[in-house]
């Protein structure tokens, strides 16, 4: 699903490229002589807090000039690219079966009856759900939908740095696509960890079916150490890394500090968890079989079984790799703690050796 793809001329590869609310990151994938897919480059780019902020660019220059910089280092020309999730809507519409070249006419028509956005001022992308719909009088239709100046905010960007966007989609989208094995269709909610939002999406026979951004992310979690021990946010980022949920002694004082935190977060992920299961369940995917958590907050200590206490079903820490490699033939040349940032990253990428 991309909302934004470039012609069939540009058959170029591209690496995926990840913008976050704090940090670029790309990945480019290669085959080797062999077939498999390996890491040729990657690298990331760190900006100051609030250049990017609810999925709006408040400082373009600033933005461009990151860009720009790992642009011209690593040579880059082509990109898939991440759109934020903040602005984003995702809905499940019903409409009556017609050709596919009619489909998106067809949900025009109907936009504004499940999104606040009108046809006009959309941008937006489709999946036909179901494989068999020949002989149905409806189809079913997932729709991705964007605000269109938050596209062309993200288009302009580009301008002027040397990267040609080849394909925009969703981080939701891209990061199943990395972290969900390739050919099963189970239904599995993800919860991805970043700095300053968490981003919990179901994906259901392959496809995203429901997205919600959370206001929660581990710029908080530190910033609970640091207002509870009084001390600065670096010494708080280094608390939370060594002691995260678990531990005695010291530990104690970290987890009582970010205890609230972390409960807000599991009840925020408990409600959509039950949503689905008691709304979507049956009607579109079945019921979530497995948790998966992604993102930089992953890291932190305990934290699969402190939200897996609510849950009735295995809460894991996703294999940013599974589609990319076997350990037992390759192993990425990025950290096991790092890699988990650039899940999207790797989804993106995997677009030239699994499109849509």
């Amino acid at each position: 699903m991309s909302l934004l793809a470039a012609p069939k001329f540009l058959s170029m590869p591209a690496v995926g490229l990840d913008i976050s609310a704090d940090s670029i990151r790309f990945i480019e994938l290669t085959p080797n002589r062999h077939g498999h897919l390996e890491v040729m480059r990657y690298a990331s780019r760190n900006f100051p807090i609030g250049i990017i902020s609810e999925g709006h660019i408040r400082d373009k220059k600033k933005l461009q000039d990151t860009i720009a910089s790992i642009v011209h280092e690593y040579k880059l020309t082509f990109a898939n690219i991440s759109l934020p999730e903040e602005q984003a809507y995702l809905a499940n519409i019903q409409i009556p079966n017609v050709p596919l070249s009619a489909v998106h006419d067809a949900l025009e028509l109907r936009l504004e009856e499940y999104v606040p956005i009108s046809g006009v001022d959309a941008v937006f992308d489709f999946v036909v759900v179901g494989s068999d719909v020949k002989h149905k009088e409806t189809l079913d239709v997932v729709v991705s939908v964007l605000p269109r100046m938050v596209v062309e905010e993200y288009l302009d960007i580009f301008s002027g740095t040397g990267l040609i966007p080849k394909a925009f989609e969703f981080e939701s989208q891209a990061m199943a696509r990395a972290i969900v094995p390739r050919g099963d269709n189970g239904t599995f909610l993800v919860v991805d960890i970043g700095k300053m939002v968490t981003d919990i999406f179901v994906t259901a026979n392959g496809v995203v079916q429901f997205s919600a951004s959370l206001d929660i992310g581990g710029h908080y979690i530190t910033q609970a150490i640091e207002r509870s021990l009084k001390i600065p946010y670096e010494e708080a980022e280094a608390l939370k890394v060594l002691h995260g949920m678990v531990g005695g002694g010291d530990a104690v004082e970290v987890r009582t500090a970010i205890t609230p935190v972390m409960l807000d977060l599991r009840t925020r992920i408990m409600r959509h968890f039950s949503y689905w299961q008691t709304h979507h369940g049956e009607k579109v995917g079945g019921n979530i079989e497995c948790v998966y958590i992604t993102g930089g907050g992953v890291n932190l200590r305990g934290i699969t079984e402190y939200l897996g206490l609510e849950l009735n079903v295995k809460v894991v820490v996703a294999n940013s790799w599974v589609n990319v490699c076997s350990f037992e033939n390759y192993v990425p040349p990025i950290l096991a703690h790092e890699s988990h940032g650039y899940t999207a990253a790797i989804g993106l990428a995997l677009r030239n050796s699994f499109p849509e």
